[in-house]
Parts: C-alpha cells; sequence; structure tokens
C-alpha cells in the first residue's frame, strides 16, 4: 500500500491518476423485465430481485449474471446489491451489464459507499421512484481496472469473514434453541439430578404489577445526576438481558406516581415487545407500559427465570391469552397466570442457567467480533474507494 497525490474534482479530492466517469459512459444499465404472481414459485432455480433484502420468489430462467450489482428503482428506489448467484432481475430492479473497463464488484462497493448521495435522486411520491438516467449520469471515481480487481478484491475478503461469521452465530443460536427446548421441558435432565419438576403459576411464587406515570411527564423529568432512573422501551435493544442504563431520569417527587423497581427485578412490556423480560441491572422507575416481576429469589433462580421466560413456550401462553383480541398486550393478571414448569431444586435451575449463559456468551462473543469486522470493513472503504490509500503490486 502506499499513499498518493490528488486532484480536486466535482465529486471531490480523488488521486491524480483516477478518472471521474459517468457510469452510463462505462456501462450499460439496463431496467429488469416484469414476472406475474403466477410465474413465481417458492423454490426455483434463479431468484427474483425487486427489493435487495430478500428475493421476491423464484423463476426458471435468469436474465442476469452472477457478481452482478442492481439498484432499486421503484419501491425501495436507491438501494444497491449484489447477487453471487445468476438472478432474474424484475421491473423495479435495474441492473449493471458487464464492462471491459469496470470491475462490477468494485462498482457495487463504490455504489454502496455513495448510497446517500444516489438516494438524493430518488422521486417521492406515492410510489419513490429512480430514473434509470439518472443512474447513466451518476459520475464514479474510477481507478485502473487493475486496481479496481485488488480493491474489490480485499473488501470481497472481509464481506466474506463477515458472512462467515453470520453463519455461525445463526448456527449457535440455532443450537442454543434446541438446548432450550430439551433443557427447559426436562426431557433432558442434567446429571446429578433426579428430583421431579412441578408446574406453578408464577403469580404463585412471585409479584407482579403494573408501573405507573406521574403526569405530565415533562414536569417531572431532571438532568440532576441525583434523578431516579426513568425506565422507557427506548432505553432496550431487542437482543438486550439486561437494563443498565436510562436517557431520561426524574426528580423524587415523581416516586410516588410511579412504580419503583430495584436491581434483579424482572420488566417486561405489556404491548409493545409483546411479553419480553428484561432483568434490571439498576434500581428506578418503570411507566404504566411496563409490568415488573419481583419477590421471586426463594423459587426460581433470576437467570433460570429469564431463560423460561424467553421461551416459546411461555410466549405461546400469552398468545393464547391474547387470542381474540385486536390489540395484543399483557396485564398483571394474564402474567401471574402463566404456568412454568421448572425444577424444585435451586441448584438444578442454576446448572441450567449456566450451560445457556455459556452459549450466550459464545453468541455474544462472535456478535462483537462481527461488529469489530464490520467497522473495519467502514474504515477499507472509506480509504479505498476514495484513494486515500492505494493497493497497487
Amino acid at each position: 500500500m502506499k499513499e498518493t497525490k490528488f486532484k480536486n474534482t466535482e465529486i471531490g479530492e480523488i488521486p491524480k491518476d483516477w478518472e471521474v466517469i459517468p457510469i452510463g459512459k462505462v456501462c450499460n444499465v439496463r431496467r429488469g423485465v416484469r414476472v406475474t404472481k403466477e410465474q413465481l414459485t417458492d423454490e426455483g432455480r434463479y431468484p427474483v430481485y425487486q427489493n435487495t433484502n430478500y428475493p421476491m420468489g423464484y423463476f426458471d430462467n435468469y436474465n442476469v449474471d452472477a457478481n452482478t450489482p442492481f439498484v432499486i428503482v421503484g419501491g425501495s428506489a436507491g438501494q444497491i446489491g449484489l447477487s453471487k448467484e445468476r438472478f432474474w432481475a424484475a421491473d423495479d430492479c435495474a441492473y449493471f451489464e458487464k464492462s471491459n473497463t469496470l470491475d462490477k464488484v468494485f462498482l457495487y462497493y463504490e455504489l454502496t459507499h455513495r448510497q446517500f448521495e444516489i438516494k438524493k435522486f430518488v422521486r417521492t411520491a406515492s410510489v419513490p421512484r429512480l430514473d434509470r438516467k439518472v443512474v447513466e449520469s451518476f459520475v464514479l471515481p474510477l481507478p485502473s481496472l487493475h486496481e479496481q480487481h485488488r480493491i474489490a478484491s480485499a473488501l470481497t475478503s472481509i464481506d466474506n469473514l463477515i458472512s462467515s461469521l453470520d453463519k455461525l452465530i445463526e448456527k449457535k443460536k440455532n443450537i442454543k434453541q434446541g438446548a432450550m427446548q430439551q433443557l427447559l421441558t426436562g426431557k433432558t435432565r442434567l446429571k446429578g439430578f433426579s428430583e421431579p419438576w412441578v408446574k406453578r403459576k408464577l403469580g404463585e411464587n412471585a409479584t407482579i404489577q403494573r408501573g405507573g406515570s406521574p403526569r405530565p411527564i415533562e414536569a417531572y423529568l431532571t438532568t440532576s445526576r441525583n434523578g431516579i432512573n426513568w425506565i422507557k422501551i427506548g432505553d432496550v435493544r431487542p437482543n438486550d438481558k439486561f437494563i443498565r442504563h436510562t436517557a431520561e431520569k426524574i426528580i423524587p417527587e415523581g416516586v410516588s406516581h410511579s412504580r419503583q423497581v430495584y436491581k434483579g427485578d424482572f420488566i417486561l412490556s405489556n404491548s409493545m415487545s409483546f411479553g419480553r423480560p428484561y432483568i434490571l441491572d439498576i434500581d428506578g422507575c418503570i411507566h404504566d407500559g411496563w409490568l415488573v416481576i419481583k419477590d421471586y429469589p426463594n423459587t426460581y433462580d433470576m437467570d433460570f427465570l429469564y431463560y423460561i421466560l424467553s421461551s416459546n413456550a411461555i410466549f405461546e401462553q400469552y398468545i393464547a391469552m391474547a387470542a381474540g383480541s385486536s390489540v395484543k398486550n399483557l396485564n398483571k393478571e394474564k402474567v401471574a397466570n402463566v404456568v412454568l414448569f421448572a425444577p424444585q431444586s435451586l441448584a438444578e435451575q442454576r446448572a441450567i442457567a449456566t450451560i445457556l449463559n455459556k452459549m450466550d456468551n459464545e453468541i455474544t462473543a462472535l456478535e462483537t467480533k462481527k461488529a469489530k469486522y464490520e467497522a473495519i470493513k467502514q474504515g477499507m472503504m472509506q480509504q479505498l474507494l476514495t484513494g486515500k490509500i492505494r493497493l497497487i503490486s
């Protein structure tokens, strides 16, 4: 790798030996061809793309070769995709034909890197549109074909690494789901434990309460460090296990109008993220969109309770309780009546939770590694696609 000298252009600074060329000057942009629902199958030889996220179905023919980038020109206009296999481009999809002066994979990364600029040209209407002629006029910073190959190869390598981590994460998650199905139902017992499991309603050995909201909430918010944590849905992400911080705090006078909760308590939303449990790692107050589960430690290990409340068996009970209602929500009575099948022995609960925790830790480590490589990829794109770092043999 070596650094280089730059020149000013209409798209900013680029290396002196790079060119600025409209896409239409170096390759043809073709509009896809419509297929009807009757022509599509659930399984087939070639995927049909009208959106970058997933194929809309399968077709018995293809109109685009493998490793060809495409851009969505209708609907989710401006999205960039790359298919590693042959595919059929539908009518809301425009693809880039083979060129003797343009590496198609390099073009994919260049368009992805500058997607924000492309989306500026999307015409907003009832159905957003991106004109094919606009795509053809979009200008590219273009190095030599050899350097394009090198850049595309480097970025493909790290994308392949990220993809392999994705597959490994998915495999680990499936293994964990299988383990939960066996260990949380008593189908598989751990060595050294033989005591019968028992069925109990959650409310028999835990207290379930609804939160409360001081109103107007704006009158109770504070930026003081001594404020009380005000726990909202926005403070959690779907895959979080613990709640460790809040974006907002309330003054102490708001506590009497709310529900105070403590580290180790469980909270779950009674509507959004329907029934998803979170463990508090902080003290605070919850509004009336949350339910709290507390006073359980004499009967349930905290981690074991987390896993069993996260299981499909419990979620299916929630769904059954909400059947017939146009709005799926929970209340403290429904949660109290959920039936848990669990070991009487806290030691067995802890042993099960230890195994599942280990699996979760492995998944988290892989997800952290993936995030690291995604950040590296972004840095590589910023450096390589602007010519700040050169890959020249």
